[in-house]
């Protein structure tokens, strides 16, 4: 065995080579090039960056960016710029003069310059130093089978080309660039800075935002020793906006949005849940977002807010402009809100989604920002090329809080333009409402009478003639309302159809799952003369009543599933109907620790002819919103069910002790659309996506109306909070 200290020691050895893979491959978008240059210079305190590209129309021409900053020291520039990796800005992330949290920390802006030309030349100067440090870096140099540090470049002092700051030159550059590439370039980079009317949260960082007073880029094209400056023309859309969506992650991690529309009456508070285990965002703090939504071709929704002519403009705009952008630290991210870029998964939803709802979502219809603020880079990091944040824990569960409060935010728009299609005000749902609602077979009744109106007699007088003409044209606006109305309801359809198809699913699932209960019960009644232990014992009994609960489930809605085949109609008798119910859910309730009653106040109480099917329906959208409600208040639960006659009408009181509705949604929980659920994730299952739709109560409300009865809010009994009242006639 050789001496120790004959062992020879070994390290990395570096190929020239890296340096032209890093540049090629590590930048990969000139946009991401000229902006790493960009920040530089807001990291040494400039406040004006002039950016020229010189006779560059074809390749070969020339870059020039030059800086008012605090310029480097030649000891600055070999151990800084000099040094790949250098980890000067982790040591000192805060600018020396304005106290700015610095953008680069990749040290990747040397690579940048090779991406871009062929020659680097640097002339820098400090406010101290009589002269200023030059060095010229030929990136060709850096071949392979080169050892990187034996290729070393001259250093040298020159005269001063101004008091501080830095100028690059790129020579030879390795693309051409025409003006409307310059200008493409131009409008990422001035977009490269938070915008400053976002919000107050990132001045606490001293982050960087859009302000020409404190940091300026101008962007020239010089051709044949004439200057073209590019104009920034971009004009402010956002005070035209459909709706704002405003939402922040607060000191518990939860996540809030806001939804307002000054249009459209909407101005909504609602906490957006990350799971059904973890209801907050615990790896989210300093987030906040604003996003502006546009509808298209409806300028009647902005109630003389736009003109037509304005909203095919902000349409032409969102083919360039529109998605939702990040800003980390001040900086905008790539690819983020980029056209092709769907880091929310809004598309993808909408995709899917787009035949079930009456309102547009999709990254075309947003022009948005988030706004991430870390300044010790350890919560959201950048990828090496700063393409994008490395998707840890922190992005994905802002990702999801962005797409949960998006899909949110439609449902109050559909709702809320379902509501202004009606053009009705119903002021108060805590009543009974006098005006008897029709359903859709009554609608087209009458639609049908206004038509035979005016077809019937083809042989009347003139004077019969005038007056049919005149009955129809005040009957024209009715038929043109119940049209409406009937179209609506088609729109609400195609969800049904969805949740029909779930229905069905759920059919041949409880008669195939019966096929397995004699066997299920049979091996346990096997285990249980196996000589278990006392904890074994335990489990299995646990095991056996879980099962209890699935078949009571499923021999529910079997027997319900059963009842729906034959489309006859029969008398109900409500008392029945609830008994079975209990019966159905009593392992629930147990294992939920709710308490459940029937105060019976009359007997034989039977309502007109109806499907069995449809009480199930009603029963466990209530009782379902009960539970939420209950767990919610954070209380020992209690539900309340009261059954009579009064007026030829049966009742039924549904009472729960949950959070009760606040008084500004009672005249809303009846709406299309109208929720407080938190959407599921855009990559849950299918099933998940379909529930907290905010249709449950509005089918109940549908067939309630569809055999003339009501459905309101009423107040509840002390010691309750919420008290639904049910009235359909009574058989007789």
């Amino acid at each position: 065995m050789a001496e120790e200290h004959d062992i020879k020691k070994v390290g990395f050895t570096v190929d020239a080579g890296l340096i032209q893979r890093l540049g090629y491959e590590l930048v990969g978008r000139a946009e991401t090039a000229v902006s790493e240059l960009i920040k530089n210079a807001y990291d040494a305190d400039a406040t004006i960056v002039d950016v020229n590209f010189a006779d560059s129309v074809f390749k070969g021409g020339t870059l020039i960016i030059s800086d008012n900053g605090v310029g480097m020291t030649e000891d600055q520039l070999i151990n800084g710029f000099m040094r790949i990796s250098s980890s000067d800005k982790i040591h000192n992330p805060i600018s020396e003069r304005f106290q700015r949290t610095k953008a680069g920390r990749k040290g990747i802006g040397r690579f940048a310059t090779q991406r871009l030309g062929d020659k680097l030349t640097i002339v820098t100067q400090t406010k101290n130093e009589k002269k200023a440090v030059k060095i010229v870096i030929d990136w060709n140099e850096y071949s392979v089978d080169k050892e990187l540090g034996s290729i070393t470049f001259p250093i040298e002092e020159v005269e001063k080309e101004k008091e501080e700051g830095t100028t690059l030159t790129i020579a030879g550059l390795r693309d051409g660039w025409s003006y409307a590439a310059i200008k493409r370039i131009y409008r990422y980079v001035i977009d490269l800075f938070q915008p400053d009317y976002l919000s107050e949260r990132s001045k606490n960082y001293n982050s960087a935002i859009q302000s020409e007073k404190s940091f300026k880029v101008n962007f020239n094209q010089t051709i044949n020793e004439e200057i073209y400056p590019i104009i920034n023309e971009k004009v402010s859309i956002f005070d035209k906006s459909l709706a704002v969506f405003e939402g922040y992650i607060d000191n518990q991690h939860s996540g809030i949005l806001s939804i307002k529309s000054d249009s459209l009456r909407i101005n909504d508070i609602i906490e957006i849940e990350y799971s059904k285990e973890e209801k907050t965002y615990l790896e989210l703090k300093d987030v906040y977002f604003k996003i502006h939504y546009f509808i298209y071709n409806r300028p009647e929704y902005y109630q003389g807010k736009i003109t037509n002519q304005d909203l095919n403009s902000i349409q032409q705009a969102s083919a360039t402009a529109s998605g939702v952008r990040l800003y980390r630290n001040g900086f905008r991210v790539l690819p983020y809100g980029e056209s092709t870029d769907d880091w929310t998964g809004i598309d993808r939803r909408w995709a899917s989604e787009s035949g079930l709802v009456n309102v547009p979502l999709n990254n075309k219809n947003l022009f948005g920002f988030v706004e991430i603020t870390a300044p010790d880079g350890k919560i959201f990091e950048e990828t090496a090329s700063r393409e994008g944040l490395i998707e840890n824990d922190a992005f994905r569960q802002l990702s999801d809080f962005i797409h949960k409060s998006l899909i949110s935010a439609r449902q109050r728009i559909s709702e809320a333009i379902t509501s202004f299609k009606e053009d009705v005000n119903i002021d108060d749902f805590t009543q009974k409402t006098i005006k008897r609602e029709l359903s859709t077979k009554d609608k087209l009744e009458v639609l049908r009478n206004l038509f035979d109106d005016y077809a019937e007699d083809k042989d009347e007088s003139s004077d019969q003639e005038k007056f049919r003409w005149e009955k129809w044209e005040q009957n024209k606006e009715e038929g043109k309302r119940i049209v409406e109305e009937i179209r609506r309801e088609l729109e609400e359809a195609s969800m049904l159809r969805v949740l029909a198809g779930l229905g069905l699913t759920i059919g041949e699932f409880t008669h195939e799952i019966k096929q397995f209960q004699p066997s299920v019960y049979g091996h346990i009644s096997k285990l249980q003369k196996e000589g278990l232990t006392e904890n074994g014992k335990v489990q299995l009994k646990g095991i056996e009543k879980n099962f209890d609960d699935l078949f009571a489930y499923t021999g529910y809605f079997s027997a319900t599933v059963s009842q729906n085949i034959n489309r006859e109609t029969s008398p109900i008798d409500v008392l029945v109907v609830l008994d079975d119910f209990q019966q159905a859910i009593s392992n629930d309730l147990e294992r939920s620790e709710i308490k459940f009653d029937i105060d019976q106040w009359d007997f034989n109480v039977k309502t007109i002819p109806m499907h069995r099917s449809e009480w199930s329906s009603i029963l466990f959208n209530l009782y379902t919103n009960a539970k939420k409600a209950i767990k919610r208040a954070k209380v020992e639960g209690r539900i309340l069910i009261e059954v009579g006659i009064v007026d030829n009408n049966i009742f039924v009181n549904f009472h729960d002790n949950g959070d009760g509705i606040p008084e500004e949604n009672k005249h809303r929980v009846f709406n299309a659309f109208f929720t407080t659920s938190t959407p599921a994730s855009f990559d849950a299952p299918r099933d998940e996506q379909m529930t907290g739709t905010g249709l449950g109560l509005k089918i109940v409300k549908d067939i309630i109306i569809s055999y003339k009865g009501s459905i309101f809010v009423h107040t509840p009994n002390e010691k309750y909070s919420t008290c639904f009242r049910i009235e359909i006639p009574q058989f007789n």
